[in-house]
């Protein structure tokens, strides 16, 4: 299989104006998260098409944000106009940013797509100031333990799974990874763990999208981290 076609991804979350993984679940919460940013310097680690990044200047920060796709970066460019400083940068790499550059680092839904946690972990203790904090949701490791046929849950394993959209099949390829090794790859970059949360949809996801709420309501779907730099 190919690796995860990011472009194409982009065109489907265009398209999905409201999708009740993304827009009733994962980005209100991570939102949430994050806290009061208000004058404070952020960084949107695999923007996407710049819908947190919206939220986020929508609560008073001052948004950076980076991706490695051109089309996810055009999306948002699109929606942001130069109110967000978008930057292409590939998370399993050396980040194009200053040292403490940062108060409060965003990574949402991206850090599944990594093999090897220890580049991004360790570049966003670099990034932050002393006291920052990072949130990072990524897939859970129950769920992703079930995609991968429930065989061993302690394996760090290679997942390829596959969409159906309106437009044709897309292809994704991402990493599943025990709740141990995310908490020791996190300890080894120098963070420390301040919350774990497993958390609900919005309730009017009820309403809207009544399956997908069961689903968010009863199983485990994605894992929220706040993490601390320390002092």
């Amino acid at each position: 299989m190919t690796a995860t076609d990011f472009d194409k991804l982009a065109k489907i979350y265009d398209a999905e104006k409201t999708s009740p993984w993304n827009d009733l679940y994962e980005r209100p919460n991570s939102i949430e998260l994050m806290g009061d940013v208000k004058g404070l310097t952020v960084l949107d680690a695999g923007c996407g098409g710049g819908k947190h990044c919206a939220d986020l200047l929508a609560k008073g920060a001052n948004v950076h944000g980076f991706d490695m796709s051109e089309n996810m970066l055009a999306f948002a460019k699109e929606a942001l106009g130069d109110r967000v400083s978008l930057k292409k940068a590939n998370l399993a790499e050396p980040l194009p940013y200053q040292d403490t550059q940062f108060d409060r680092i965003l990574c949402a839904l991206a850090l599944h797509y990594v093999e090897h946690w220890q580049t991004p972990l360790s570049e966003f203790y670099r990034l932050l100031k002393p006291g920052g904090e990072v949130v990072i949701s990524t897939h859970h490791p129950f769920m992703d333990h079930e995609l991968a046929g429930g065989e061993n849950y302690f394996a760090h394993t290679l997942i390829e799974d596959s969409w159906d959209k309106p437009d044709g099949t897309l292809y994704v390829r991402y990493w599943r990874r025990p709740l141990t090794q995310m908490v020791e790859e996190i300890k080894v970059a120098g963070l420390q763990i301040d919350r774990i949360k497993e958390p609900m949809p919005l309730p009017e996801t009820e309403a809207q999208f009544p399956n997908a709420y069961k689903k968010l309501t009863t199983q485990p779907r994605f894992i929220f981290l706040v993490l601390e730099k320390p002092n």
